[in-house]
């Protein structure tokens, strides 16, 4: 079923674009599909931060809750998920923020999921593009809020 990548050039340092993804626990400030998110079980050993992620979601009538493994790596400003549980037969995401050019990053995004329940995989199919859109649109206005307007690129 739906498997994305996209690559974007973001006019925000790396390191701030690292920041914000990893920081799973203000998404549902700026994210309006998730409703709510609890952190649990972090461990931090070096430049990595591991921990579950529980999240409630909520689109066109449906909620559903899950959980995730993020591991982040501010070595190589890299963010991994990984399905710990919840309505997906699979769920895989991850992003890669490079340098590129001062001041600006190349942002690779990649999400690999399918939903068990077929309803919900329909519907996630025929809105694919749109929802990742949708995010990566809040997150780049989050980034602004966070660290004003981005540099041309």
């Amino acid at each position: 079923m739906p498997r994305h990548l996209e690559t974007l050039i973001i006019g925000h340092r790396p390191d701030q674009l690292f920041n914000l993804v990893s920081d799973v626990q203000t998404y549902p400030y700026f994210i309006k599909w998730v409703r709510g998110l609890r952190v649990k079980n972090e461990q931090i050993s070096g430049a990595e931060r591991r921990c579950d992620a529980e999240v409630v979601v909520g689109f066109k009538g449906f909620v559903e809750r899950f959980s995730t493994t993020v591991i982040a790596n501010a070595g190589d400003n890299s963010v991994k998920v990984d399905l710990l549980r919840g309505p997906f037969r699979r769920l895989a995401n991850t992003w890669r923020m490079d340098a590129y050019g001062e001041g600006s990053s190349r942002v690779e995004f990649m999400i690999d999921y399918e939903f068990r329940n077929p309803i919900l995989s329909a519907l996630a199919s025929t809105n694919t593009d749109v929802a990742i859109s949708k995010i990566m649109k809040s997150y780049m206005d989050e980034a602004r809020r966070r660290y004003g307007e981005p540099q041309s690129v």
